[in-house]
């Protein structure tokens, strides 16, 4: 007796998922419940041989529509378009890049872009506009970079 309650309470607690996938399981199998039910009162009105053309009729219509389908998959014109398709991933170009490269002995910022991005700063001041955040920060790594190849 007491294992049993210990039984219960470890299922009674269990994952959130696992609760959810029941009370959707649940929900499907009342639909289907009720589907049949309703069925059932409007066929239970036929006769026998009504029932046998209505099964006939609908096993003809779902048997061709099926076959359609497949011969259609099979046969039709389609011949550009590939069954399966591969497509390349899209890699970024600097992903294995961690920023660490730019404080690298080897970097070298000229004069001439120093004094370009010193005229940018300028520009954007006199505009008005404010420098999107990335772009600041890649400004002020490059001028830490001058500065420092200057000393």
């Amino acid at each position: 007796m007491l294992w049993r309650k210990r039984k219960k309470r470890s299922t009674a607690t269990g994952n959130w998922t696992d609760k959810a996938a029941g009370k959707i399981a649940g929900a499907g199998i009342k639909l289907q419940t009720k589907f049949a039910e309703t069925m059932n009162k409007r066929t239970s009105k036929l006769s026998n041989q009504k029932l046998k053309i209505a099964l006939v009729i609908f096993c003809f219509f779902s048997g061709g529509f099926s076959i359609y389908l497949a011969s259609h998959a099979i046969f039709a014109n389609d011949k550009n378009q590939p069954a399966i398709e591969v497509k390349p991933i899209h890699v970024p170009k600097h992903y294995d890049k961690t920023g660490s490269e730019i404080n690298e002995p080897d970097n070298y910022i000229s004069d001439e872009l120093y004094h370009e991005i010193q005229e940018y700063k300028r520009y954007m001041d006199s505009l008005g506009q404010f420098i999107r955040p990335g772009l600041q920060d890649s400004i002020k790594l490059l001028e830490q970079i001058y500065h420092s190849q200057i000393k």
